[in-house]
C-alpha cells in the first residue's frame, strides 16, 4: 500500500498510456481523432489559387436539355467548345461504359479523336459481378473510345466513418495498375492513400454550368491553360460523396480538391512506433504534472495541458503539413487527470460532478440536434397542442415559433383530422412510429405537401410526440415531371408510344371485351428531305408545327400521340364509320396543305393515313398498331390520302418474313442457282453475251420468284452478300467458258442501293481480282429509276466502275422518267430497251417509232442497242433491220443453268442459226 502511495504517478501514467493505445490500437479513437482533423481543417479553411475549373452537369443544364442521361452528341460538342479554348487536361467524368445509338457514338469518338491536347480523360472503375464472386472486373469506356483518350481510376474507399477523406494514387487489379486522376505524372507513391486537405475551399475552384459551355456563354480565355473537370454536380444525380466539413460534395468536386491536395505538398504523418513513444513520454510527463492533492489546480493544468496539445498539433500542421495525432494524448491526459483527481474526491462529489456534466452535455446536443436540424421538428403534447418548435418550423408554416407554441397541429396539418379521433385523450397515438404524407396549410400562403413522421417519448410521467414534417413539394414536383417525360414527347409535348399502348390496353379490355375504335397511323412526306436539307433543328420546328395542327385539327375527338421521328397516331374511341374515318382523314391531310414558313423558307409536307379498327382488325394493340402501320404503306405506295387495313394487301406476312431468314441462309450455303439467257448478235449471228438471272429452288415452296426475293433483299441488307455472291459465281462461270474456248461477256443486274454505296466499287475490285477476270468480260445492267435515288452520288459511283474497266448498260430502257442530260453524261456501253416495247410493236405503230427512236438515238451517242422480249421471227427481222445490235428472248432461248447455256452457245454458234437467215432475208428485202 505505502508503494503505491509512493509509485503511483508513473503507475498512474503506465495505465493512462496503456489505455490510450489499447482503444488506439482496437480503432476507438478513430471517430475522435477525424472529428479532431475535421476541426483543424475548418481553422483553417482557405481559398488557394487554383487553376482547376468545374464544369458543372448541375440543375440549371438538367433542365435546359430536359433528360438524362443526354444523348452523347452534346457531350461531342461540349468537347468540340473545350477544343477551342485550350485548356491544359481535360477529365470527364462521365460514365460511357454501355452503348448509346449508332450516330451518338460515332460523333463522341470524332470529338475524342480531333482533339489536339493533351489526351482527355474518362474514369474507369472496379466491381464485383455477383456477391458470391469478389473478382472485380473493370468498367472502362466503350473500345471504340479508348484509342483516343487515358483512363483515371475513380474508386472510392472511404474511411471508417463512411466519409471520403483520402484517395488512392492508383488501384492494381489482376496485376494491372491503373492511375487515378491525381497522380496523373506517376510521382506518387503506387496505391498509396493520399489525404485530402480539406481546409482547401471548394469555392477555390472557377464553376461554369455544363450548358453555359455548351450554348457558347463562356469566353475561351476563362478555359485557356486551366485544368477542366466535369461531372455531375446536381444533387438529383445521386454523385454526391459524404466528406468531412462539407457534410457532401460532388465526386468530381472530391477529386479536384484531392488533386489541388498533391499540389499543396503531401500531408505527412508520424510512424506508429514514434507515436507510441511519444505517448508513453506524454503519459508520464502528464502524472508527474498532476500529482497535487487540489483537484482545482489539476484541472487549471489540465486544460493549460489540452490547449498544448491542440497548439501543436496546429503549428506542426500549419508550419510543416505534419499530421499528428492528438486525441491519443488527449485521451492519456485526461485519463491521468481523472485517476488523480479521484484518489482525492469523496464518492458523493464525483457523483454529483458526474451527473451534472451528463446531463448538461446531454441537453445540449439534443438542442444543438434540434435547432440546427434542417426538418420541422415540433413536440406535441397528448391533446395535440405543440409544446416545443424549432427554427425550421417557424420558417415552414411561415410563422414566429413563439406563435407556434399552444396551437393545435391541426391548425397548421387539418389534413390529420380525418386519421385520428380528436376525442381521445391521446389523439396522435394511431400515427405513432408511422411515415405518411399529409397537406399543410401554413400561417400565409398555399397549401404544400409534407411528409410527418411521429414518435412517442415518456418524460417522467408525461407522455409527448416528436413530429418530424419535411416539405415534399419539389419530390412531387419531380415525379409528375418523370410521370410526364415517361408518357409523353419530349419535343411536341404529345403522348408517347408507352401512353398509346396504355391507353390502347385500357380501351381493348373493358369489362374483358374489346371496345369498338380507330387507330389512325400517320407518316409525314418528304420529311426526311426537310431534315437532310435544312437540318435537325428545321425538322424539329416542323414537327412541333405538324402537332400543333393536329391537335388543332382532332381536338377532344380523340388521342394524338408521336410514336416515332416522323410518324404520329390518331386513337378515336367508339364505334366510326368508313365516312366518319374519311372525313377525318381528309380534315388532317387539309390541315397540312398550308406550307410551313420555318426559317423564312416555305416547307410542304405532305401526308399519308393508314386505318386499322377494332375489334374488325384485331384487339391485341401491338397487332392493331401493326395493321395500321401496313395501310399506310399501302397509302403511301398507291398515292391514296388514306387506306384502310386489308389482310390481302399486307405484305409483312409470316412468308414474308420466313423468305427473308431462309433467304440469309441461301446465300450463305450456296443455295442460290444462275442461269444465263444468250443474247445473239444481229450483225454477226453469234452469241457474244448473256444476262444472269437469279433462281431459288425452294426446298418446300419450289420456285421462288425472283421479284419476291429481290425485293426482300432490296428492303434489308441482304442486297449486298447476294449481289457480290451472284458477281461472284457470275465471274467464276464466266472464268470456265472461257477455259472451255467461249469468248462471252456476262451482264448482270444491279440494285439500285449499291448505286448509293460509295465502297462497292472497291469491293468489285477484290471481286474482279480473285476472279483473275478481265474487267471488259463483265456488263453491269441499272435502271432508269436507280439513277433517280441520288443522281449526283450514283453519278460517282458509276464514274468509279467506268474507270475500273467494268460495262455499264441501261436496263429497262423507256420505262422510267430519267434525263437524256444524265444519259449523255454517263459513261454508258449499251441501251436494253424495255420488253414491253417489243411485245406490243408488232400491233402498235407508236410503240414502233419509239423502237426505232430510240436504236437512232443510242446510235448517235456511240451506244449499243439491246431488244429484249424478242419472242417471234417477225421481232427478230424488224429489229435487225431497225439497226437493234443484240437481241434477246424466248425465240432464242430461254433462260439456261450454266453447263446448259455454254453447250447451247457452241452449238448456236457453230451452226448457221437462224438470226443468219434472217439477216439475209432483211438484206435481200434492202432493209
Amino acid at each position: 500500500m505505502r508503494l503505491v502511495r509512493r509509485h503511483g504517478w508513473w503507475i498512474t501514467a503506465f495505465a493512462a498510456f496503456a489505455l490510450a493505445a489499447l482503444c488506439r490500437a482496437v480503432g476507438l479513437l478513430q471517430t475522435l481523432e477525424f472529428a479532431a482533423a475535421d476541426a483543424r481543417a475548418g481553422l483553417f479553411a482557405r481559398q488557394v489559387e487554383s487553376d482547376i475549373v468545374i464544369v458543372g452537369i448541375d440543375a440549371k443544364s438538367l433542365a435546359a436539355l430536359e433528360r438524362w442521361p443526354w444523348p452523347r452528341r452534346h457531350h461531342a460538342d461540349l468537347i468540340a467548345r473545350l477544343s477551342g479554348a485550350a485548356p491544359r487536361r481535360v477529365f470527364l467524368d462521365i460514365d460511357f461504359s454501355s452503348q448509346s445509338n449508332a450516330l451518338d457514338d460515332a460523333l463522341l469518338e470524332s470529338a475524342f479523336r480531333d482533339w489536339s491536347g493533351e489526351p482527355i480523360v474518362l474514369p474507369a472503375f472496379f466491381q464485383a459481378v455477383t456477391a458470391s464472386d469478389s473478382t472485380p472486373q473493370l468498367t472502362r469506356p466503350l473500345e471504340r473510345f479508348l484509342p483516343h483518350v487515358q483512363l483515371a481510376a475513380v474508386n472510392r474507399r472511404p474511411g471508417a466513418d463512411g466519409l471520403e477523406r483520402a484517395w488512392r494514387s492508383s488501384w492494381t487489379v489482376a496485376g494491372q495498375r491503373y492511375r487515378s486522376v491525381i497522380d496523373p505524372e506517376a510521382s506518387l507513391p503506387p496505391d498509396s492513400e493520399v489525404p485530402i486537405d480539406f481546409s482547401i475551399s471548394p469555392a477555390s475552384f472557377a464553376y461554369i454550368s455544363y450548358v453555359d459551355l455548351l450554348d457558347g456563354r463562356v469566353p475561351p480565355a476563362a478555359l485557356a491553360g486551366k485544368t477542366v473537370f466535369v461531372g455531375a454536380t446536381a444533387v438529383e444525380l445521386g454523385d454526391m460523396v459524404p466528406v468531412p466539413l462539407h457534410r457532401s460534395l460532388p465526386g468530381v468536386v472530391v477529386q479536384a480538391l484531392a488533386l489541388e491536395s498533391v499540389r499543396a505538398g503531401p500531408q505527412r504523418s508520424l510512424p506508429g512506433w514514434l507515436t507510441l513513444l511519444a505517448m508513453a513520454g506524454w503519459a508520464l510527463l502528464c502524472a508527474a504534472s498532476l500529482r497535487a492533492r487540489s483537484w482545482r489546480r489539476n484541472a487549471t493544468v489540465l486544460a493549460g495541458v489540452l490547449t498544448l496539445i491542440a497548439a501543436a498539433s496546429l503549428y506542426s500542421y500549419a508550419a510543416h503539413r505534419l499530421l499528428l495525432e492528438t486525441v491519443p494524448f488527449v485521451l492519456a491526459t485526461i485519463a491521468v487527470f481523472l485517476v488523480s483527481t479521484l484518489r482525492f474526491l469523496d464518492q458523493q462529489t464525483w457523483r454529483a460532478v458526474t451527473y451534472a456534466l451528463g446531463m448538461r452535455r446531454r441537453d445540449a446536443l439534443l438542442r444543438s440536434i434540434v435547432h440546427s436540424s434542417t426538418d420541422c421538428i415540433v413536440c406535441v403534447d397528448e391533446a395535440g397542442l405543440i409544446q416545443t418548435a424549432n427554427p425550421a418550423a417557424a420558417r415552414l408554416f411561415a410563422c414566429p415559433a413563439n406563435e407556434l407554441v399552444g396551437a393545435p397541429i391541426l391548425r397548421y396539418m387539418p389534413g390529420l383530422a380525418a386519421a385520428i379521433d380528436s376525442s381521445r385523450p391521446d389523439v396522435l397515438a394511431a400515427l405513432d412510429g408511422g411515415i405518411s404524407e399529409w397537406d399543410a396549410r401554413p400561417a400565409a400562403g398555399e397549401v404544400f405537401p409534407v411528409e410527418l413522421a411521429v414518435g412517442r417519448v415518456r418524460l417522467h410521467s408525461e407522455r409527448l410526440y416528436t413530429a418530424i414534417v419535411r416539405d415534399i413539394s419539389e419530390r412531387k414536383a419531380q415525379q409528375r415531371r418523370l410521370e410526364h417525360q415517361a408518357t409523353h414527347d419530349s419535343l411536341t409535348q404529345l403522348p408517347n408510344r408507352a401512353a398509346l399502348m396504355q391507353r390502347l390496353d385500357t380501351a381493348l379490355a373493358v369489362d374483358g371485351a374489346p371496345q369498338p375504335l380507330a387507330l389512325l397511323m400517320l407518316d409525314l412526306c418528304r420529311f426526311k428531305e426537310v431534315n437532310d436539307t435544312l437540318g435537325h433543328d428545321v425538322g424539329d420546328q416542323v414537327l412541333r408545327e405538324v402537332a400543333r395542327r393536329f391537335q388543332q385539327t382532332v381536338g377532344a375527338q380523340g388521342l394524338i400521340a408521336r410514336i416515332g421521328g416522323d410518324e404520329f397516331t390518331v386513337l378515336i374511341d367508339g364505334q366510326e364509320t368508313r365516312a366518319a374515318i374519311a372525313m377525318t382523314a381528309q380534315r388532317l391531310n387539309d390541315c397540312l396543305r398550308k406550307p410551313i414558313d420555318v426559317a423564312g423558307i416555305s416547307i410542304e409536307v405532305g401526308l399519308s393515313i393508314g386505318v386499322a379498327q377494332s375489334p374488325r382488325d384485331s384487339a391485341d394493340p401491338q397487332t392493331l398498331l401493326k395493321h395500321a402501320d401496313v395501310a399506310m404503306y399501302v397509302a403511301k405506295r398507291r398515292g391514296t390520302p388514306f387506306e384502310c387495313y386489308d389482310a390481302e394487301s399486307d405484305e409483312n406476312t409470316v412468308r414474308r418474313l420466313a423468305l427473308g431468314s431462309e433467304l440469309r441462309t441461301a446465300i450463305r450455303d450456296g443455295a442460290l442457282e444462275l442461269h444465263y439467257q444468250p443474247q445473239v448478235n444481229f450483225r454477226t449471228g453469234r452469241v457474244e453475251s448473256v444476262e444472269a438471272l437469279l433462281r431459288w429452288s425452294h426446298p418446300t415452296l419450289g420456285q421462288v420468284s425472283p421479284t419476291e426475293f429481290v425485293a426482300i433483299a432490296e428492303a434489308t441488307d441482304m442486297i449486298r452478300p447476294l449481289t457480290e455472291w451472284t458477281l461472284g459465281q457470275a465471274l467464276s462461270d464466266n472464268r470456265e467458258w472461257r477455259r472451255r474456248g467461249l469468248d462471252i461477256r456476262v451482264a448482270a443486274n444491279l440494285s439500285a442501293r449499291l448505286l448509293q454505296d460509295t465502297v462497292f466499287p472497291e469491293r468489285l475490285r477484290v471481286l474482279l481480282a480473285s476472279a483473275q477476270a478481265d474487267a471488259a468480260s463483265l456488263e453491269l445492267e441499272i435502271t432508269e429509276s436507280a439513277m433517280m435515288l441520288d443522281p449526283a452520288r450514283a453519278l460517282r459511283i458509276i464514274q468509279e466502275i467506268d474507270r475500273l474497266g467494268v460495262l455499264i448498260a441501261i436496263d429497262d430502257f423507256g420505262s422510267g422518267y430519267s434525263s437524256l442530260g444524265y444519259l449523255r453524261d454517263l459513261p454508258v456501253h449499251a441501251l436494253k430497251l424495255d420488253k414491253s416495247f417489243v411485245q406490243s410493236m408488232r400491233s402498235c405503230a407508236d410503240d414502233r417509232v419509239i423502237v426505232e427512236s430510240t436504236v437512232q438515238m443510242a446510235h448517235a451517242l456511240r451506244m449499243q442497242v439491246v431488244a429484249e422480249g424478242v419472242e417471234s421471227e417477225w421481232d427478230a427481222r424488224f429489229l435487225a433491220a431497225a439497226g437493234y445490235d443484240f437481241g434477246q428472248g424466248y425465240h432464242f432461248s430461254a433462260a439456261l443453268p450454266a453447263a446448259a447455256c455454254a453447250e447451247w452457245i457452241a452449238r448456236f454458234n457453230d451452226a448457221e442459226p437462224r438470226v443468219s437467215r434472217t439477216l439475209k432475208h432483211v438484206r435481200a428485202s434492202g432493209g
